[in-house]
């Protein structure tokens, strides 16, 4: 039994290990929207939300904010005001009004953990992904290959840097990768396991927005297979968010982009004219900076980091290559590209790879399709190698010629 846990357990000691420093050092509070979700939790104690907002931004924790801008200010006057206008405050406070989820966890942890309750909810959602991103790979993979792929996708950077701070990322990618986890269980076993495919979606409905991932996923697996596993999964996951929509309302598409573009300022227009005028500009720069982000890394991360991209790139050839075999896993692993790819496009803009840990799942698939190939490739070489030297044996009787 225990050598059969041992896999998880390692993945599982390598990601308290790793967020070790952030369980016991100072939280930082270098985002805004940390404030937010931290004014979100105490409102759901009995605080007036608005005032506990506009407190937050006014508190010490909001001090390296505020001397950030103050900097900014004082290099380009001309510059809006932000964490310092109660407008600004006001008004980005409704793209948080249908993120409740991790605040809620926090409220309830809040008298042990008090200002450190919202990176530990976002700590454990860390915990939490490491484990289901290994039992989503042990659904086709080795035990000890499903966890080395694991540990490479829950140390990257954007992984790391996202989940140790006070915000709902670590739990949107875990809630995404469970709810994929979820679906393939749904075509391998029964239909019983739409109780976590539902759940999954429903939470990740008032967590993040990527929901868009998984429900693509399945939405390409029923116009590609037709079946009504398909169908029950696309219904039911569409049901599971349609309740969050209704209660707590959805800024538009269009309300989204439009205040992205506009520096994350209020814009002076919420149009798709507006929306499609800047779209091509921040579309490039979010290219741009993707595709630089290893350069920010430092020389050995770095290299580690284009390395990996290098073998994700040559592992996404492999794993598309498997749409055109029977295996619903691969092919929901490969669909979920383009959830991802949707998901990134409808943001449009440049987060510091807070957007694209979506891709993490199917990568995470990709990276272990391209290292099983590299195993099998070395194998087939080192049999090749020690044959090599038996054929050359004479047989009784035989002379070989000498070389030269």
């Amino acid at each position: 039994m225990m050598r059969r846990a041992a896999p998880a357990l390692v993945v599982f000691l390598v990601a308290l290990a790793a967020s070790l420093h952030a369980w016991i050092e100072p939280v930082e509070w270098k985002d805004p929207d940390s404030l937010y979700y931290q004014a979100k939790a105490v409102s759901f104690r009995g605080e007036d939300e608005r005032t506990a907002l506009h407190e937050a931004f006014r508190s010490p924790i909001a001090s390296e904010l505020l001397q950030g801008e103050r900097e900014a200010l004082r290099s380009n006057p001309d510059q809006e005001r932000q964490f310092t206008s109660p407008q600004w405050i006001d008004y980005t406070s409704r793209f948080f009004d249908r993120r409740p989820f991790v605040p809620l966890l926090a409220a309830g942890i809040y008298p042990i953990f008090e200002l450190r309750s919202v990176l530990t909810v976002s700590l454990v959602g860390y915990l939490l992904l490491a484990l289901t991103l290994f039992a989503f790979l042990r659904r086709r993979f080795s035990p000890w290959l499903s966890a080395a792929v694991a540990c490479v996708c829950i140390l990257a950077p954007p992984v790391r840097g996202t989940s140790f701070v006070p915000m709902t990322d670590s739990w949107g990618l875990f809630l995404a990768t469970f709810a994929l986890l979820s679906a393939a269980l749904v075509y391998e076993r029964s239909e019983r396991w739409l109780i976590g495919w539902i759940g999954a979606l429903a939470l990740l409905s008032i967590t993040r927005d990527d929901s868009v991932v998984p429900l693509v996923a399945v939405g390409c697996l029923l116009m590609h297979q037709r079946d009504r596993r398909s169908l029950l999964l696309v219904l039911s996951g569409a049901l599971s968010i349609l309740p969050a929509i209704l209660i707590f309302g959805n800024t538009s598409i269009k309300e989204n982009l439009s205040y992205a573009f506009s520096g994350f300022n209020p814009p002076y227009e919420e149009s798709w004219k507006f929306v499609f005028h800047y779209y091509p500009d921040n579309l490039r720069e979010l290219v741009d900076m993707d595709a630089g982000y290893g350069t920010h890394l430092g020389a050995a991360t770095g290299v580690l980091w284009y390395l990996g991209f290098a073998i994700a790139l040559f592992g996404v050839v492999l794993l598309i290559r498997r749409l055109w075999r029977e295996d619903v896993f691969f092919r929901l692993a490969a669909y979920a590209l383009p959830g991802a790819v949707l998901y990134v496009l409808l943001f449009g803009r440049w987060s510091a790879m807070r957007q694209e840990i979506v891709f993490v799942p199917a990568l995470a698939v990709a990276l272990a399709l391209a290292a099983e190939w590299g195993i099998a490739w070395n194998r087939k070489r080192r049999s090749a190698a020690q044959a090599e030297p038996e054929r050359r044996q004479p047989l009784p009787g035989q002379h070989l010629p000498e070389n030269g």
